[in-house]
């Protein structure tokens, strides 16, 4: 059976970091999306439609857990058995092609998205839909990832998935996107070995942040949000600095933004406006003038619909 499935992407994390010792980030869904085609009988032109790495290592290691009877749970207790399965094509005559919206080494999720729209690609034609937790278990295994798939707001373990916590729906919040410039591996980010002491460090600040974060989702006061997103912000300069984020951010409350959301582990930041402000163009206008540095990426919305698909 064909299936179409689509994944979206984030404008960085509301909030990462860590409290007593279990990091996790807060996502931020975007209405910008990776595609998933399953069984496409005849390819479409690669201008249109590619197959990414990492989504195809999605979609070998959903045929190798449906083919033999595995438990797709036994990825989080222990995945170096299924990256050794990997590595071994078996016969099968599903194609699956992917394609983004999402910029890719920027910190908006391109990598989370391709490997769960492919996986539950995979699975759906093969008769055998994957669960939102079965489906955390797949990208966990290949890599730290984001969990934009859920619905709504997520506060999420991207390493370890101890934590899946769901925070609720997000108002509707427009996102000013700009870029520094460069890529970030988020594997090797990861990897570094004075990173678990600088996330401990800022313990204090996720924690108010959180506490802003939740209060603002309940209350769907968009400017506690901001606020939260700001501390995080702020609060992530130590572990990977940006050098206009200050500047930037001053812009934009020049403007009525309500904070500043950043890719804690990438490149991008992010204005977030109320979804009636008319200062969005300006504001946009002024940045590139001011700060030549930063190139325009995208102008978004927040989104609560998580991963969804249909038969083709």
């Amino acid at each position: 059976m064909a299936y179409y499935v689509r994944s979206p992407g984030t404008c960085g994390e509301f909030i990462q970091g860590s409290i007593d010792g279990q990091s996790f980030l807060v996502t931020c869904p975007i209405n910008r999306y990776s595609y998933a085609l399953s069984d496409v009988a005849f390819p479409l032109p690669h201008q249109h439609c590619s197959l990414q790495p990492k989504s195809n290592d999605a979609k070998r290691l959903v045929e190798q857990l449906l083919a033999s009877d595995l438990v797709v749970e036994e990825v989080l207790r222990n995945s170096k058995p299924f990256r050794h399965m990997m590595g071994h094509n078996i016969e099968r005559s599903l194609s699956v092609y992917v394609r983004s919206d999402i910029l890719q080494g920027k910190g908006m999720a391109s990598s989370s998205a391709d490997i769960a729209a492919a996986a539950m690609a995979t699975s759906l034609a093969l008769g055998k839909p994957l669960s939102l937790k079965e489906l955390e278990s797949i990208c966990l295994a290949l890599e730290p990832t984001d969990a934009s798939f859920y619905p709504g707001t997520v506060q999420f373990d991207y390493i370890n998935g101890k934590i899946s916590q769901s925070l609720g729906p997000c108002p509707p919040v427009k996102i000013l996107i700009f870029d520094e410039g460069g890529t970030i591996d988020t594997i090797r980010f990861n990897e570094q070995e004075e990173l678990p002491a600088k996330i401990k460090e800022k313990e204090p600040i996720v924690t108010e942040a959180l506490s802003l974060f939740t209060k603002g989702l309940a209350e769907r006061d968009i400017s506690l949000i901001g606020e939260a997103a700001t501390l995080s912000a702020f609060g992530n300069q130590r572990i990977l600095y940006k050098p206009h984020l200050y500047d930037f951010h001053d812009i934009g409350i020049n403007f009525g933004s309500a904070g500043t959301i950043i890719a804690h582990s990438g490149t991008i930041m992010g204005l977030l406006f109320p979804t009636d402000s008319t200062g969005i163009d300006e504001c946009k206008q002024y940045i590139t003038l001011k700060l030549p540095k930063l190139t325009y990426v995208d102008t978004v919305e927040t989104t609560n619909e998580g991963l969804t698909y249909i038969k083709r």
